[in-house]
């Protein structure tokens, strides 16, 4: 049944009309794979694997090639995950996921009631003193001790870390898991709170298994020089059995704007001179390493790639574009600008250093020239949580789209 709907919503997108790019199509790719029958695009249910054969299906639809016998280009990874009930009651006050606190990625399983010990960060100079008094108990402190190594010499039972506002979920933390659980939650919410009942049901996963979704469309003159786009269409997936980390704006409208891409390509009447190459990453929430994995095992020869652009987070654009990485590509950060002024596609380009936030990074570092671009505005305010979802306002997205397309005529 399932694979039948997803059969569906793909013939559903893809039997579109040929324009160079279409806002439309863009939409239906974004919410379907922001859906619900993708669990976040997460390790839960394997929801990053249906949205990896769901892409490869779009690639085919398209009559895009795959890169080598199949589009999936598969790899493992260790992931800690959250698929059953999870809970978090303060006092006597159950809590919300995903909006009143988030479980720290790295939390083993566990189910009690603790005692709550208020402590500030200057407290952090006596840990000796402190850790008899935690034993069995959860320390609550401000989050900027989450990244302080005297926090865990206080060898608690948990840990529950406060914000005033913006709280947000990672899986960076996710790879392995401790020896302690922990949260994020508002000051608000745990301020002289006494007790906390915590039940946490966490699976990990040593060696689990996902894909990279890779396809190509061959130059019509230079067909071993190549022009590659590149998105992460993985996500956060789900926090326990309920709450979803749809994840429309971060990444499900970078992975469309490399299917329109590719779409435009496709088309008899827009056959490139350059070799296109599409990539669709999974794994990077959890540490970029989707890419990692395909910097290291190029499914190309790196040293033919004649530029790269990595598309993360493109779903607005009100307030114009960042460009991470650009300080360091001139040639190509004067030419988007050149391209900026002549057609007035944003009022402001952010043009920034080198940074590994994201999956252009590791073809950076081996010397492939590179630029990430994400459009800036607040009509996309939601990040990290399951916010993140519905009709996304793709406010510049053919602006994006067609200087894409007119650096690659021009570069």
């Amino acid at each position: 049944m399932r694979t039948t709907l997803l059969l569906l919503l793909i013939i559903g997108v893809f039997c579109t009309n040929g324009k160079s790019q279409d806002k439309n199509y863009a939409h239906k790719v974004t919410q379907e794979l922001a859906s619900k029958e993708f669990f976040g695009r997460g390790a839960v249910n394997n929801g990053d694997i249906l949205a990896a054969r769901y892409i490869a299906m779009a690639f085919k639809q398209l009559n895009v090639s795959p890169i080598g016998k199949s589009y999936l280009h598969p790899f493992e990874i260790s992931i800690n995950t959250f698929p059953d009930s999870l809970s978090l009651k303060i006092d006597e006050t159950e809590l919300t996921p995903g909006s009143d606190y988030m479980v720290g990625g790295g939390s083993p399983s566990v189910d009690g009631r603790f005692e709550l010990v208020h402590l500030d960060t200057t407290q952090l100079q006596n840990t000796k003193e402190l850790a008899a008094e935690l034993t069995g108990k959860v320390a609550v402190l401000p989050a900027i001790a989450e990244k302080d190594k005297r926090t865990y010499e206080l060898n608690a039972e948990g840990y529950i870390f406060t914000r005033a506002k913006k709280l947000y979920w990672r899986l960076s933390d996710a790879v392995t898991t401790r020896s302690y659980f922990y949260f994020h939650t508002y000051d608000s919410l745990i301020s002289n709170a006494k007790e906390v009942d915590v039940k946490i049901n966490s699976v990990f996963y040593k060696d689990y298994k996902t894909a990279n979704v890779m396809a190509t469309i061959e130059g019509t003159t230079h067909r071993d020089s190549f022009y590659v786009f590149t998105a992460h269409y993985d996500h956060l997936g789900m926090m326990g059995d309920e709450t979803i980390f749809y994840g429309a704006n971060d990444n499900a409208s970078g992975t469309a704007m490399i299917l329109d891409l590719a779409r435009h390509y496709s088309l008899p009447e827009n056959k490139p001179e350059y070799s296109m190459v599409f990539m669709a990453f999974a794994a990077e929430e959890s540490g970029l390493f989707g890419s990692k994995y395909a910097a290291e095992n190029p499914p190309i020869d790196l040293s033919k790639i004649k530029f790269l652009f990595n598309l993360d987070m493109v779903g607005s654009g009100s307030e114009g574009i960042g460009m991470v990485n650009a300080k360091l590509e001139p040639k190509a950060d004067s030419l988007i600008r050149v391209i900026n002024e002549e057609n007035n596609y944003f009022t402001d380009i952010r043009s920034g250093g080198a940074s590994c936030n994201s999956d252009h990074c590791a073809f950076a570092e081996k010397g492939v020239p590179a630029i990430f671009i994400f459009t800036r505005g607040e009509e996309q305010p939601h990040y990290h949580t399951p916010l993140d979802k519905g009709k996304l306002a793709l406010t510049k997205w053919d602006e994006l789209f067609q200087l894409l397309i007119e650096f690659t005529e021009r570069y």
